[in-house]
């Protein structure tokens, strides 16, 4: 429907009550009616891609939740990593994983085995007494002097950045050959 008949449909029905007239938050709750939407469903789930088959982002993808109108809202997300799909044109988009991965297909769980690794700050070296870890540009986890040690799964030809201050100042690259690596500052 038409956002303005959402907007309309929203107010009759005592939806916006709760917000002040014209506000950002009375048009969320009917953009919200006006695009599509999930009515939440006991023992339901959404599924959906984030990414085409040849690891591209899908800008089609983005998505997020509607105020809560009445009652506690509940949610969980499980985030699943799929490995590069062959047979689509350009794929997969990191020919370092892809040919790094081909030289590990003896592993029994195939060439784009799950891995694990741990980052830990020894807190011998000052310039790293507050740096963080990051999955590429996304934050993970502390890693400054006297933080617990960092511990992930992970996937051949991923980038892992320490930061200080906002600033990469070292990157580790996971590699196919070891199943548990460990990077220490």
């Amino acid at each position: 429907i038409q956002l303005s008949e959402a907007m309309t449909e929203a107010n009759e029905l005592g939806l916006t009550t709760m917000f002040n007239k014209g506000s950002w938050e009375e048009k969320m709750v009917a953009q919200c009616r006006s695009r599509l939407s999930v009515t939440p469903s006991r023992a339901k789930s959404v599924l959906f891609y984030s990414q085409h088959p040849d690891g591209q982002a899908d800008p089609a993808s983005q998505h997020g939740g509607c105020p809560v109108l009445a009652g506690t809202k509940w949610a969980a997300n499980l985030w699943v990593w799929n490995a590069p799909r062959g047979g689509f044109e350009g794929a997969p988009l990191n020919e370092w994983a892809k040919k790094e991965g081909a030289k590990s297909t003896d592993n029994e769980e195939g060439a784009y085995a799950q891995l694990q690794a741990t980052f830990t700050n020894t807190g011998k070296d000052p310039k790293y007494d507050e740096a963080e870890i990051f999955f590429q540009d996304t934050f993970w986890a502390k890693l400054g002097k006297g933080s617990p040690t960092a511990k992930v799964n992970t996937f051949s030809g991923h980038e892992w950045n320490v930061k200080v201050g906002g600033k990469v100042v070292k990157q580790w690259k996971i590699k196919p050959d070891e199943k548990l690596q460990q990077f220490r500052l």
